[in-house]
């Protein structure tokens, strides 16, 4: 899954619209350590070539050109589609993929597809995006879900003695402290949740390992939430 490919191509999309970043720059800022990203546009939504893949910053360019929107990022998952609205086909790509970057209108959405080293991100028609917690909102859920999940993991005496090996993430210029501060929040506890879930803990009752496993779940449906509240620039 490249949730932090996705994270970076919001981002910087919503930055083209905003700042006078150019679409080298930030093509090259949304590759990072990647070997390549390429765009296929197989229904000609941005104006790509249909029958060919595209350069990133040439797409990064159309989507600036064509969309008069900003960009919403979604990382859904089975159950949890958040502003995913549809149609069926795009929803069941995303959750495949494990996120999606949405125009505020609905009108396009890029999915992400690694192909070894590198990305390969599809064009397809979305519907409008179903908005609800602003990027506040989120960040205040998320602290409430964290404080509650300390206590219940305490009382499992489940409280990680070591800490994993996490990335940090930095949004490009154009985004408030607050939106910085809140997606850097919510990523590291997105790593967290998951490097956790993936761990039992050292819990030997089946109880005990379920009521862990809720409680990092809802932690971590918090932290998305919040990661993409705070990167999707929806001018609310």
């Amino acid at each position: 899954m490249d949730t932090l490919a996705a994270v970076r191509l919001t981002a910087h999309l919503n930055a083209l619209r905003h700042t006078p970043l150019s679409a080298e720059v930030a093509a090259r800022a949304v590759v990072d350590d990647d070997a390549a990203h390429h765009v296929t546009d197989p229904e000609g939504l941005l104006g790509l070539d249909p029958f060919r893949a595209s350069e990133l910053d040439e797409a990064l360019r159309a989507a600036l050109l064509l969309v008069d929107a900003d960009w919403v990022l979604v990382l859904p998952r089975p159950g949890a589609t958040g502003a995913l609205t549809g149609p069926p086909a795009l929803n069941a790509a995303a959750i495949e993929a494990g996120a999606v970057v949405l125009s505020a209108t609905g009108s396009h959405a890029w999915l992400p597809y690694r192909v070894g080293p590198a990305i390969q991100w599809r064009i397809a028609a979305a519907r409008p995006p179903r908005l609800t917690l602003t990027a506040a909102e989120a960040d205040r859920a998320l602290r409430e879900v964290v404080l509650g999940a300390g206590r219940e993991l305490e009382e499992l005496e489940l409280a990680p003695s070591e800490r994993p090996e996490v990335t940090g993430l930095s949004l490009p210029a154009g985004y408030g402290s607050r939106s910085q501060q809140a997606a850097a929040r919510a990523w590291l506890l997105v790593q967290a949740t998951e490097a956790a879930l993936d761990d039992d803990g050292g819990v030997l009752h089946s109880h005990a390992v379920q009521a862990r496993a809720r409680t990092l779940t809802e932690v971590r449906r918090a932290a998305i939430d919040s990661l993409c509240a705070a990167v999707s620039w929806t001018g609310r």
